[in-house]
């Protein structure tokens, strides 16, 4: 193939022509029966036939999915190979369609609650700013459990389009490299039980607060409410762990890239490094393995994008009920902090807890789109140092900066605005002026309050 021609077309089932030597994992080779990302099975046999089993790459966070397929939000996709997987059966399909039914009547419902007297026993005030605080969180968590809902039926293609996408990219790069990724996804489990534990600790803190019996509909509005929390905290922490795969993959070109260029070329001869890996590649190798890294970092910049159009809705609405959920607590703890009466430990409590699920999940989100984005932008500014003495190889690299200079890689909310390591030092910047103003309006009805009793006396 000619290094001046941009498309590129690289054969899918043609093996290398060379062995290449399993050296440019990141994160090193393993053993294949304990990698999570991909891993080598043992030829079927009479005795041991093969068997189609969920993909690895997916088996850290098996158990959030599983959530989410249940709950309607994932579709219960089929396992048609190790590589791919299918869309769900009618059964399948029915259930998920089932549930978002059921979904969708318990938020009419709640919504008809809320506006009825039978919501005065759970969520009453004493002033009319906190009044209107608690309404205005409330409808946002609807909404946004609401918009969660729709989306992800919505979406079901695009998400199905997306694993393949992934799993047929593994599917390469082993074939390419032998190369296996490898990363532990724990964090989502700790978040879907830290979620479960934060949610559950507050309904029994709004239960306990509770004066009188509670009716049989405040437990269904409670229930409902804490499901609705739930569910959209664990689709944040599933669309966080899809973009650390996307990462892991990226900065795997990025290592490869990096292999080429001009300090690692510099660098003294040596068979490995004290981590095991190759120091640096032999630029024979590069233009077949550039053409690799560029299909690879296009299939990669067309999955982090499907991410960012399935999610992009419910990030808007998500970050807009964490904004306001944060402020309101901000300012209930102000309020306990500065009464002239005893301090309620229910409600410094109940804040707290709103506190830190919301923060901890604004700061996962933020450092997964940030770290994804950084390291998709990085695969140009390394390509620039590629040490490349012969024309042809300059070519190579000239055509795909010049491509990269136009495509701008960001992870946005719907366009508004670009997610990323600062976005929550943005979120507690408009949290502290929002806060001031919250705190004004007290004063001022503190004040009204003051001037009317002596009026009365």
């Amino acid at each position: 193939m000619s290094p001046n021609t941009w498309v590129i077309e690289m054969p899918t089932e043609k093996s290398r022509s060379r062995p290449y030597p399993q050296r440019i994992s990141p994160y090193g080779v393993h053993h294949p029966s304990r990698d999570a990302f991909t891993r080598t099975r043992d030829p079927p046999t009479a005795a041991t036939p093969t068997k189609i089993v969920d993909h690895p790459v997916f088996e850290d966070i098996r158990t959030i999915m599983s959530v989410l397929k249940a709950s309607g939000l994932m579709p219960i996709y089929e396992q048609v190979s190790d590589y791919e997987v299918g869309p769900p059966t009618k059964t399948n399909e029915f259930y998920s369609f089932f549930v978002r039914g059921v979904v969708h009547a318990l938020t009419l419902f709640n919504i008809y609650s809320l506006f009825t007297p039978i919501s005065a026993q759970l969520f009453y005030s004493y002033r009319e700013t906190d009044n209107v605080n608690q309404w205005i969180e409330l409808l946002l968590c609807i909404l946004t459990y609401t918009l969660t809902v729709f989306v992800c039926a919505r979406n079901t293609k695009s998400m199905l389009r997306i694993m393949n996408e992934i799993l047929q990219l593994d599917e390469e790069v082993r074939r390419q490299f032998g190369a296996n990724l490898n990363e532990n996804f724990g964090f989502s489990v700790k978040f879907l039980v830290g979620i479960a534990v934060s949610q559950t600790y507050i309904i029994i803190l709004k239960i306990y607060a509770v004066k009188g019996e509670i009716t049989p509909t405040s437990y269904v509005l409670l229930a409902f409410y804490a499901i609705q929390n739930g569910l959209t905290a664990t689709y944040i922490v599933f669309a966080s762990a899809l973009l650390k795969i996307v990462y892991i993959r990226f900065h795997f070109i990025n290592q490869l890239l990096n292999g080429y260029t001009y300090g690692q070329q510099q660098k003294p001869k040596q068979k490995r490094n004290h981590n095991g890996h190759f120091r640096a590649a032999l630029m024979d190798n590069f233009p077949e393995d550039s053409l690799f890294i560029y299909r690879m970092h296009n299939k990669l910049l067309r999955i982090y994008k499907g991410i960012n159009d399935c999610c992009n809705l419910i990030l808007v609405s998500f970050l807009g009920y964490s904004f306001y959920t944060v402020t309101t607590n901000c300012y209930n703890l102000f309020v306990q902090i500065t009464a002239k009466g005893m301090i309620s430990p229910n409600i410094l409590q109940w804040c707290f807890a709103w506190l830190c699920m919301h923060v901890s999940l604004l700061a996962l989100l933020s450092r997964s789109c940030g770290l994804t984005t950084r390291e998709a932008n990085a695969t140009a500014q390394i390509l620039a140092r590629v040490y490349a003495k012969a024309k042809e190889y300059q070519n190579i690299i000239d055509k795909f900066l010049t491509k990269s200079i136009k495509q701008e890689v960001q992870f946005t909310a719907y366009g508004f605005f670009a997610i990323d390591n600062s976005t929550l030092f943005k979120i507690f910047s408009a949290v502290t002026t929002y806060l001031v103003i919250l705190i004004q309006f007290k004063q001022l009805e503190d004040s009204k309050v003051d001037d009317s009793i002596p009026a009365q006396t």
